[in-house]
């Protein structure tokens, strides 16, 4: 019985990971790692660092460390990516491999609408003999899971303007599943009702010569379970620093703060203030984030959607 509890319990680790998206609190300050769509909007070689730590104190807590780059094409229509992501939750990791494609519409002087479309893979492997047992020398734990393979892909529309953008992502378009027949087995298909929908919109308010205002709002939905929303608003400084605040209606309030370091870099950080009962048996979470933008151009362009 404790060994078919087990596999239930990995099976149903693998299938969480397989269809449960990242919650990043910084993601509206790099969006290509929330929609692929938003990659046209950039107009110079960019790219982002993160590393997230959740639950702080809570053993087997999540672990995520992340790298993504993009960059225009010749002509500035066509644009291409890559995203990794190194994600651990206990004993179970998943590597995720994704190429992006995006293509950028103009629609006037002022406004853009982009397509994108990431493929990749991603894999789970699951050290078994890292699990603390109560009886020792169990040979359900003496070995460690295979690495298993399985395709993912995502698509992204994204409308944006100087200081407005809406985007609409599907991160997940396949669902991933572990099953056990005598042993473990990946099962990939097509499943509306295993569909994440992700929605998000944000615009900047000018206050003054130095203030600015950016607010933003990101709608997470799937079958089964209740909307997701996060509310953010951050002050902004002369474009060097941002202070503001978020909350996620899973109960739970982020403070961020990032500071421009030079020309081409920002560095950024969030924590997490848990106000769930994991507040009880955790303390809270850090995301920290290394955003960049390289060889831009002198002139200024007439469309480069928000960063917030």
């Amino acid at each position: 019985m404790k060994k078919l509890i087990f596999l239930f319990f990995v099976a149903g680790i693998y299938t969480a990971s397989a269809q449960s998206q990242l919650h990043l609190s910084q993601y509206m300050l790099y969006q290509p790692m929330l929609n692929p769509a938003s990659v046209a909007s950039y107009n110079s070689f960019n790219g982002a660092l993160l590393y997230r730590k959740q639950w702080v104190g809570f053993t087997g807590a999540p672990t995520v460390q992340g790298l993504s780059f993009n960059a225009p094409l010749k002509g500035k229509k066509h644009f291409v990516g890559f995203t990794l992501f190194n994600d651990k939750i206990s004993v179970n990791k998943r590597l995720d491999f994704v190429a992006t494609y995006a293509y950028r519409l103009p629609l006037n002087d002022r406004s853009s609408l982009s397509f994108g479309l990431s493929a990749g893979i991603g894999t789970l492997q699951s050290n078994l003999s890292d699990v603390a047992l109560v009886t020792q020398g169990d040979p359900a734990f003496a070995t460690n899971t295979q690495t298993f393979v399985a395709p993912q892909f995502k698509f992204g529309i994204y409308y944006f303007t100087k200081k407005f953008y809406a985007g609409f992502a599907l991160p997940r378009l396949l669902d991933n599943k572990l099953i056990y027949e005598g042993d473990f087995k990946n099962k990939t298909n097509f499943n509306f009702k295993t569909m994440h929908y992700h929605l998000h919109v944000g615009r900047v308010f000018k206050l003054s010569d130095k203030f600015d205002l950016n607010t933003s709002l990101l709608m997470k939905q799937v079958s089964g379970s209740p909307m997701q929303l996060d509310i953010n608003v951050q002050a902004v400084y002369s474009n060097l620093i941002g202070l503001g605040v978020s909350y996620r209606t899973a109960q739970i309030m982020v403070a961020m703060m990032n500071v421009r370091i030079t020309k081409h870099f920002k560095l950024a950080y969030a924590y997490d203030i848990d106000m769930s009962p994991m507040k009880n048996v955790s303390s809270n979470s850090h995301e920290i984030m290394l955003i960049f933008h390289l060889f831009q151009e002198k002139a200024p362009v007439k469309i480069d959607a928000p960063r917030f």
